[in-house]
C-alpha cells in the first residue's frame, strides 16, 4: 500500500471524528496511519517516541472518547456492508489482563481472583468470505470486587444483573444498526457461552439470520439475532447514528 493509500484510508475512516477540535481529528487521522503501517505491534513498538508521546497526550485528553473515535470507522463500516447482501457480525469477549500494572487505578477482578483488568465485548463484521469490514461497536467493562463470589447466585438472578446480557445488547445494537444497511441480511455469530434461552426467544428484526449452527470443522459456535430495541447506553458506538451517513 503507498503512502497515498494510507493516507486517503486514514482520512477516509476517521476524518470526520467529531473530537471538539479539528487539531485533534488531524491527530487521530495521522496516529491512524502510522498504526496501520504495523498492525500487529504495540504502541511503542509502532511509534517513535515523539510520537508515543503524543499518542499518550491524545488519550489522555478529556474530550477525546471512544465514541468520538469509533463513530466515523462505524460510517464507513455500515457502508461498505450496504454493498453486500449478507454480512456476519462475530461478537466475542476478551479480557484483559493488567495485574503487573499495580498503580493502574479503575480495574476490576478477572477470571481468576488474584488477575486484575477488565474485559470488552466487540462486534466485528465480516464478509461470509471471512474479509473484515470493520468494528460495529464494543463494551468494556470492570468487575467491582464486591461482586466476587457471586457465580453461586447466577441461577437465581435475571439475565440483566448477569454479564450474560452482553448478547442480548450486543444483538440489540445490531438490529438498530439494521436500519442504515436495509438490504443486508446480518447474521451475528457467537460462541456457545450464548446459549441463552432469552436470546433464542428474541424477536428477529426482518432482513436479520435466524439462530443456526456454524459450518466451520470442530466449531462450536452459534449465530442468533435479537429484537431491534433501543440502543443500550454502555454500547460504543450507539448513542447517535454514526456519521458518513445519508
Amino acid at each position: 500500500m503507498s503512502q497515498d493509500s494510507d493516507s486517503d484510508w486514514a482520512i477516509e475512516e476517521f476524518g470526520a471524528a467529531d473530537l471538539g477540535d479539528a487539531r485533534r481529528t488531524k491527530r487521530l487521522v495521522a496516529l491512524a496511519r502510522q498504526l496501520a503501517k504495523s498492525p500487529h505491534c504495540s504502541f511503542p513498538q509502532a511509534l517513535s517516541q515523539p510520537q508515543l508521546k503524543a499518542a499518550y497526550r491524545f488519550f489522555d485528553n478529556p474530550e477525546v472518547d471512544p465514541d468520538g473515535i469509533l463513530a466515523p470507522h462505524i460510517g464507513q463500516t455500515l457502508g461498505r456492508m450496504r454493498a453486500l447482501p449478507l454480512v456476519l457480525a462475530a461478537e466475542d469477549t476478551t479480557e484483559f489482563n493488567l495485574t503487573h500494572l499495580a498503580a493502574t487505578q479503575g480495574l476490576g477482578y478477572g477470571s481468576r481472583s488474584e488477575l486484575r483488568g477488565f474485559f470488552m465485548h466487540s462486534l466485528l463484521a465480516v464478509s461470509p468470505e471471512g474479509l473484515p469490514l470493520g468494528v460495529l461497536g464494543l463494551k468494556t467493562w470492570a468487575r467491582a470486587p464486591g461482586e466476587m463470589g457471586k457465580r453461586h447466585r447466577r441461577k437465581s438472578l435475571p439475565v440483566a444483573q448477569k454479564e450474560s446480557a452482553k448478547w442480548l445488547e450486543g444483538l440489540s445494537h445490531l438490529g438498530a444498526l439494521k436500519a442504515y444497511c436495509p438490504d443486508t441480511r446480518i447474521v451475528a455469530v457467537c460462541d456457545r457461552e450464548a446459549d441463552l434461552y432469552d436470546l433464542f426467544l428474541a424477536e428477529r428484526p426482518a432482513g436479520a439470520g435466524a439462530p443456526g449452527r456454524s459450518e466451520l470443522p470442530g466449531a462450536r459456535s452459534k449465530a442468533a439475532v435479537a429484537s431491534r430495541r433501543a440502543s443500550s447506553a454502555n454500547w460504543i458506538g450507539s448513542c447517535a447514528p454514526p456519521p458518513c451517513l445519508p
